[in-house]
């Protein structure tokens, strides 16, 4: 099958793979990348070898291996070497197609960098393989995706051209559909088509749905309708397609505070209109729709809202009104007139005082204004989340292999241990544990434990500050951190073996309010606690306080149980914090403005970071 609307970038990866040159294939899934190369490779009778990229594609599975019995019988000779794909491709002068180029570990990216550069590669025990005419890499690869991925190097992209592939029309986009899905009536398969577009839009959504989304969509409705006995265009038969093909497609801002199925029932009303009223004749009475009165209840009690901030004040929570919060002079450029929020001024204003406006934001979340507090709460951690990775460095996401003896356990690597294997048989014996080699994947290097001391003024920066330090463990540690807070009493905001999406730590960071005394060792007790669930070889508590104990003199023998303390203090208040990292043997640093926490995490813990 021919990629649809595609006719352009055809004849552009033809003509460069005609001109010798190598390709990269940018876009987001399901815009048609493997089609295009497919219908290329056809049309030219050229062999197309695909090798699907990820942090298991080894350079040995991707140029090949000797097969290791044969070589105990025969030695390393040319006819028992198992070829890859990057050496089939290169024999038979045919197309290697690497599909998410950005999952496969850096070493094997340098193979392709040399079969590229040279269309030779030397492969040990072989000797040098030269490519056949019509050799030639078409890779292809996400750049929005950034969960288990790293950045391609500029060296590749020397390399080779790109064409970039965006989602196509929506004319086209139903033309697929069709040839896919074909007899469905045509007014409802373009409504699907239209709500799968829309999911690339909302505003809640970092990505939505390739074209595949509409195409399942399509497909399930029809078998969903025939097994309920309805028609395939039926409002629920819909949703409940809708939502099974969309909810795991679909990726929702750290700061949406919603499911995804939640998202797709809303883009679902806005296309195919609201739920159709329940047939008259055959009424459910237990049935009330959301946000309607049922039978039973009384006249005037307050009816349900739809609105997920129509209550996001709690009861007796302090405000501050627009006359304090314009004492800030960026208040004004920021919303200059009651419920609103300049998104242009709100951009403008981080881009050049970051550290000021994300704690004038902060402030703003506590807003009297209840249009301006709700808009402020929804963006709030998703800012915080954005500015802290921006000074935190690019983490691969991809998992490395480490070579290590066999006695320490782990797969054994054939091909780095057949010298020993026929070095021990030479001498009439078998090889030794410590002489043979294994590979395994290396675990997490960093777990983090933030505690945060909340019994002070917790508003206006520090409360900025712990919300960026919280943001930043959630980036350098994704799968091993913890969050602490403490006053008279601890509080365990995101334990160290629980998943919980980024935003919603920030969020509940953001809810903090000062008070009480201090309770510093118990703080530090639980962080021991947390991070003795963690599996990483480095343990590290950050602590964000002046160190002001103001309960107990026991912080110090607390702090000596940890393996590594990192003490961040308010930078007009050091003097504590100073002394307890000197009598614990732990590091410190001032915190002067709100972003200095991703700066100082860079310095304190460069030297053994994931």
């Amino acid at each position: 099958m021919d990629a649809v609307a595609r006719t352009d970038e055809a004849q552009i990866l033809e003509a460069a793979l005609l001109s010798g040159t190598h390709v990269l294939l940018e876009g987001p899934p399901g815009t048609g990348k493997s089609t295009l190369l497919r219908q290329v490779a056809r049309e030219r009778e050229i062999p197309f070898v695909l090798v699907e990229g990820n942090s298991e594609l080894t350079p040995a599975r991707l140029i090949g291996h000797f097969d290791p019995a044969l070589v105990l019988d025969r030695g390393y000779v040319a006819e028992i070497f198992e070829d890859g794909p990057l050496l089939d491709a290169m024999r038979r002068g045919g197309l290697l197609y690497v599909e998410e180029l950005n999952r496969i570990p850096e070493e094997t990216l340098n193979v392709l960098l040399a079969a590229m550069s040279e269309k030779e590669i030397a492969v040990p025990r072989l000797g040098r393989i030269v490519a056949a005419a019509g050799f030639g890499l078409v890779a292809a690869m996400n750049p929005f995706d950034t969960v288990g991925t790293a950045r391609v190097s500029s060296a590749l992209y020397d390399r080779t051209c790109r064409i970039s592939m965006g989602y196509q029309s929506a004319e086209a986009e139903r033309d697929i559909v069709s040839l896919h899905a074909p007899g469905i009536d045509a007014s409802w398969r373009n409504k699907v088509v239209a709500l799968v577009r829309a999911s690339r839009e909302h505003d809640a959504l970092e990505w939505g749905s390739s074209v595949r989304g509409a195409i399942d969509i399509a497909r399930i409705a029809v078998e969903l309708a025939r097994l309920r006995g309805v028609a395939v265009n039926d409002w629920h038969v819909g949703l409940a397609a809708a939502k099974v093909s969309l909810s795991g497609r679909i990726r929702l801002h750290d700061s949406a505070g919603r499911s995804p199925e939640d998202v797709v029932l809303e883009m679902y009303e806005r296309v195919f209109g609201p739920e159709p009223a329940q047939n008259a004749a055959d009424p459910d009475p237990e049935a009330s729709p959301e946000g309607t009165l049922s039978p039973s209840t009384p006249t005037g009690s307050p009816q349900p809202t739809h609105s997920p901030h129509a209550r996001d004040r709690p009861r007796g929570e302090r405000t501050t009104g627009r006359s304090d919060l314009a004492r800030n002079p960026r208040f004004a450029e920021l919303s200059p007139e009651v419920g609103v929020l300049d998104q242009d001024a709100l951009n403008s204003a981080l881009a050049e005082h970051a550290d000021e406006t994300l704690t004038l934001i902060v402030e703003m979340s506590l807003a009297t204004d209840d249009a301006l507090r709700s808009q402020v709460r929804r963006l709030a951690p998703r800012l915080i989340l954005e500015q802290t990775r921006r000074g935190l460095p690019k983490s691969s996401g991809i998992a490395r292999r480490r070579i290590r003896r066999a006695v320490d356990g782990g797969d054994i690597d054939l091909d780095r241990s057949m010298d020993r294997v026929l070095g021990a048989r030479a001498e009439g014996r078998s090889p030794r544990l410590d002489e043979l080699l294994v590979s395994d994947w290396a675990r997490p290097e960093l777990a983090l434990c933030l505690v945060i001391d909340r019994s002070g003024s917790m508003n206006g920066a520090r409360l900025t500050t712990a919300a960026v330090a919280a943001a930043a463990c959630a980036s350098l540690t994704p799968r091993e951190h913890a969050v602490i807070t403490f006053a008279a009493h601890v509080g365990v905001l995101k334990p160290m073996n629980e998943r919980r999406p980024a935003s919603e730590t920030v969020a509940s960071i953001l809810s903090l309010r000062g008070h009480g005394t201090t309770s510093l060792s118990a703080a530090l007790d639980e962080a021991h606690s947390q991070l003795g669930k963690a599996g990483a070889r480095r343990k590290v508590t950050l602590l964000l306080s002046d160190c002001r104990a103001t309960e107990e003199s026991g912080a110090v023998a607390a702090a000596l149980g940890l393996q590594e303390l990192i003490i961040l203090a308010p930078g007009d208040d050091v003097e504590a914090a100073r002394q307890l990292a000197r009598a614990a043997g732990g590091t410190w640093a001032p915190v002067d403005t709100v972003l200095d926490v991703p700066r100082l995490l860079n310095r304190l813990m460069a030297d053994d970071r994931v």
